[in-house]
């Protein structure tokens, strides 16, 4: 475990700390910053789904060797496996889904997340963090809510059903195949009754 030691004028904090403690702290900060913490995942189900929404994870959502298939509906390949799912209840009663994953931009990922209705249509594409020194216009609601109301069956394509932002060309389209992604995934988890 790593030591921290306080000098005497508080300015500045010590750290006794080997290469791993450093990358596990700043893994866990990057989560926490990212809004990908259940506190904060929590906060943007209640925004979405109401007061009394709660989040339960849904333990690997997608298992071995089932990442051809989803590939094969979805028409590219993803880190299927990667991907963070949790089932939002109201009052006892499934009302949707939250998952969380990350595209690669020009050169960094991009963290995101995309609600689904309990009917499969997305009700919202948020980017929780964006790393790429241009292009951070995909986080306007100009372009994300374009996504919403979209289903499996929609194209989910830049150039078919939604609008490229000038700027960020690379990141619209990565969000785009993103969210296109985790449709797939959401109808393919409401025909296998596992949310």
């Amino acid at each position: 475990m790593p030591a921290i030691s306080i000098p005497k004028d508080s300015s500045t904090l010590v750290w006794d700390m080997r290469f791993s403690d450093v990358a596990f702290l700043i893994l866990v900060l990057a989560g926490t910053a990212s809004g990908q913490s259940l506190a904060d995942l929590t906060e943007h189900a209640t925004a979405l789904f109401g007061e009394n929404a709660t989040l339960h994870a849904v333990p690997d959502p997608v298992k071995a060797g089932e990442d051809a298939a989803l590939s094969k509906e979805n028409g590219e390949k993803h880190a299927w496996r990667k991907i963070t799912v949790w089932r939002v209840e109201k009052d006892d009663a499934f009302v949707g889904a939250i998952m969380v994953d990350n595209v690669k931009g020009k050169a960094r990922p991009i963290t995101y997340f995309v609600a689904f209705e309990a009917t499969g249509a997305i009700r919202a594409l948020e980017v929780l963090t964006y790393r790429e020194s241009h292009g951070g216009e995909v986080r306007s609601p100009l372009f994300r809510e374009q996504f919403n109301g979209k289903r499996h069956s929609d194209a989910i394509a830049v150039g078919r059903d939604i609008r490229n932002v000038s700027g960020a060309t690379i990141s619209s389209r990565a969000l785009t195949r993103g969210a296109r992604a985790l449709s797939t995934l959401m109808h393919f988890l409401l025909q296998e009754k596992r949310l």
